[in-house]
């Protein structure tokens, strides 16, 4: 008796999952589709030679948006890139200036 009331629990617990659906995604406003320009990448060391400090994204985001500023109020010099042949940057770092 037990097995069989946890096999109808396991059966609407699917059923449920099944049948929901994401959310849509509504794609932005015939007028929101500002570009910002592409940013060039830098490595971490290109980021230092021009005078740079990286800074991470913590985890929103953010960086990756074109009003993205700086903590220094400027926008960033370019996105951080993983070298060749070198360690995997991390992902959303930009170069900012001093």
């Amino acid at each position: 008796m037990q097995l069989r009331t946890i096999h109808w629990a396991i059966a609407i617990a699917l059923t449920a999952c099944a049948a929901s659906q994401p959310e849509p995604q509504n794609p932005p406003a015939a007028g929101d589709d500002k570009q910002a320009p592409e940013r060039k990448t830098l490595t971490r060391e290109e980021c230092a030679t021009h005078g740079g400090s990286v800074v991470g994204d913590i985890g929103d985001g953010a960086t990756h948006r074109p009003g993205y500023v700086c903590p220094s109020g400027s926008p960033p010099l370019g996105n951080i890139a993983q070298p060749p042949g070198g360690p995997i940057a991390t992902e959303g770092e930009v170069c900012c200036p001093r």
